[in-house]
């Protein structure tokens, strides 16, 4: 059993790019270390950028959700199950060991703590999930929450369950929902993610654990993406320039490639 483990990473000092950039680094090359030979690692870049050695990389130009980057894991994993783990979570060997028993049964899709921190899943356990559930997830600017709650109901369908009986175990340090099979390593001054970048949350708008109506949950969210659309606009308003700079150039020709050039000039 392969195992494909993605590494994400999203801006941790948006404001400080030489700190950002040499913090991605540190937490690349701790999980590097700790990250058993036979496993695969690639790294999934979502706003950042930062030298990667070995190994694949993914690049957003923004912030992604955390479901677009599951669906990112599932539709790019080269082995028989793929792991999902932020770049500030360092799985222990004990926590290597779980996963692969935990493979070696087949199941389906597993965590390492009940947070989505630590995710582990068969290569293909979205391939079913409906065109609609897709296109929430894929709106990156609904922050982490919202797809990743939908998509959870995808997994929990397929058996999801998390594999230490600690989960609850809950540190006084910055180990928030660490336990025997990973920790956390952040550093104490990180800014919250959803709340640098201006990202909603439904807490925001006073639903704790998404305990409401029907028609106030829908209504709340249909006030999220009004809101979250200006957001959108004012990136797209950064890099126009670059639209207009190269192109699209309009062409009475179809394009063609090198190799058709050569052949079209050989016909002759």
């Amino acid at each position: 059993m392969k195992l494909h483990c993605f590494l994400c990473a999203s801006p941790l000092f948006p404001d400080d790019r030489l700190r950002d950039q040499e913090l991605h680094s540190q937490y690349y090359k701790k999980n590097r270390e700790a990250t058993p030979d036979d496993v695969m690692l690639s790294v999934i870049q979502n706003g950042c950028t930062f030298p990667v050695q070995e190994g694949g990389c993914i690049r957003n130009p923004f912030v992604k959700s955390i479901a677009y980057n599951w669906l990112l894991c599932d539709a790019n994993c080269q082995g028989d199950y793929w792991l999902f783990l932020p770049e500030d979570c360092l799985v222990k060997p004990e926590g290597w060991q779980e996963i692969q028993r935990h493979m070696r049964k087949g199941k389906e899709c597993f965590g390492l703590s009940k947070d989505p921190k630590g995710l582990v899943a068969k290569q293909g356990v979205f391939q079913s999930i409906s065109k609609e559930v897709q296109a929430v997830c894929d709106m990156n600017f609904l922050g982490k929450e919202i797809g990743g709650a939908v998509l959870r109901q995808a997994l929990e369908k397929r058996g999801f369950h998390c594999i230490t009986k600690n989960w609850k175990k809950i540190s006084s340090n910055s180990d928030l929902w660490g336990n025997e099979l990973y920790g956390l390593m952040n550093v104490p001054d990180h800014p919250e993610i959803n709340r640098t970048l201006n990202l909603p949350i439904f807490q925001d708008y006073g639903f704790d654990g998404w305990k409401g109506s029907k028609e106030e949950l829908e209504s709340t969210f249909m006030k999220i993406v009004s809101r979250s659309l200006e957001l959108q606009r004012q990136q797209a308003d950064a890099v126009k320039s670059l639209i207009a700079h190269f192109g699209p150039l309009i062409s009475e020709l179809p394009f063609k490639g090198p190799w058709s050039e050569f052949m079209s000039r050989f016909k002759k």
